[in-house]
């Protein structure tokens, strides 16, 4: 199998992406155990998880959110995959592991002599419950953004029955799992997405009470107002920019916002970004707006998220839709693609 690696060329602080800002290597080289090092592990790629906070890492600083990718270096995500040679014990050839740095490579090597460098990368074995569920749900439904929802919305959120949440773009990675815990803890849920057809799946597949194509709305507030008569009591953010304005403009007192993310301002040029005009309603109706990192609450959560998701997926009561895109040399077009809003569910290239 050819081993393709995607490094960053050229940052990209403000603007589009283009696939022009990445370089793909290939080689035929394909690493054994005589390739390897003391404690060292090499790794077949099976899918990384592609998602709009890399975004960020391309810009070429480093930020609060999230350290910059360097130039010339492999761009790196979530991902799984097989051991296909070992030096190490505890991970022998033929397991899986996952982790949070996966570089965008056919084939990896990691060096796991240093227990804090194992512990910085996340990386673990799949095995008892982990090993007994498809490959690809460790970058799906039991991955970063779906754990995410389930941190955000219960966590942040607080919710309560008979709530009204809005969620918008709410057929992505993070969105659809949020959606769906929504109207499981009996919570009035308002969907926003950016095409009919994604629209449909909210409403059909999802079950979400109301959902809209935010591309065919000219005033959010308006929108807002009449599909949530009753006020706004949970707003899970993915957007930022103009959304959060309206969803300020109908919050209602004691309000919880769940920041996790303002994919629409990541590609704006400099100087464009908008600035959110309604912070006193923040004040003014004594709303949480809480923003959160997820990395942060792996130790303390991650383990009661799996739990709750596998029992909700076995038992066919929580589906969780992926858009995969076969082969490592691809993954850049599928950021571009991805951060142009022309994925439908969960990003994900298979290796």
């Amino acid at each position: 199998m050819p081993n393709a690696t995607v490094l960053l060329k050229e940052p990209s602080p403000y603007g589009k992406l283009t696939t022009g800002n990445f370089e793909v290597r290939r080689s035929t080289k394909v690493p054994t155990e005589a390739d390897l090092g003391p404690n060292q592990i090499a790794v077949h790629t099976r899918y990384i998880s592609i998602d709009p906070y890399l975004r960020m890492r391309m810009s070429g600083t480093d930020g609060p959110y999230a350290t910059g990718y360097r130039v010339g270096s492999p761009i790196t995500s979530f991902g799984v995959g097989d051991v296909v040679a070992s030096r190490h014990p505890d991970y022998p050839q033929g397991c899986q592991i996952t982790t949070s740095a996966n570089p965008w490579s056919t084939y990896a090597i990691y060096d796991l002599s240093d227990p804090q460098l194992v512990a910085a990368l996340q990386l673990t074995k799949l095995e008892g419950p982990l090993a007994d569920v498809p490959l690809n749900w460790h970058v799906g439904v039991l991955g970063m953004p779906s754990f995410t929802a389930w941190y955000g919305l219960l966590e942040i959120g607080k919710p309560k029955a008979g709530e009204t949440l809005v969620v918008s773009a709410a057929s992505g990675a993070v969105g659809q799992a949020v959606v769906q815990l929504g109207k499981s803890l009996g919570l009035r849920v308002v969907a926003a997405a950016g095409t009919d057809e994604k629209v449909a799946y909210l409403k059909d597949t999802l079950k979400a009470d109301a959902a809209f194509n935010y591309k065919k709305v000219d005033d959010y507030t308006k929108t807002l107002k009449e599909l949530c008569p009753k006020g706004i009591d949970i707003y899970f953010d993915n957007i930022g920019g103009e959304f959060l304005d309206a969803v300020l403009a109908n919050v209602n007192r004691c309000a919880r916002i769940a920041a996790c993310g303002a994919i629409s301002q990541y590609q704006k040029d400099e100087g464009q970004t908008y600035g959110v005009k309604n912070l006193m309603s923040v004040v003014g109706n004594e709303v949480t707006f809480q923003g959160f990192i997820i990395l942060f609450h792996y130790q303390t959560h991650y383990v009661k998220f799996v739990e709750d998701i596998t029992k909700r997926v076995k038992d066919g009561k929580f589906n969780y839709k992926l858009d995969i895109t076969k082969g490592i040399e691809n993954a850049p077009q599928t950021m571009v693609d991805m951060m142009e809003g022309r994925n439908f569910g969960k990003t994900v290239v298979e290796g």
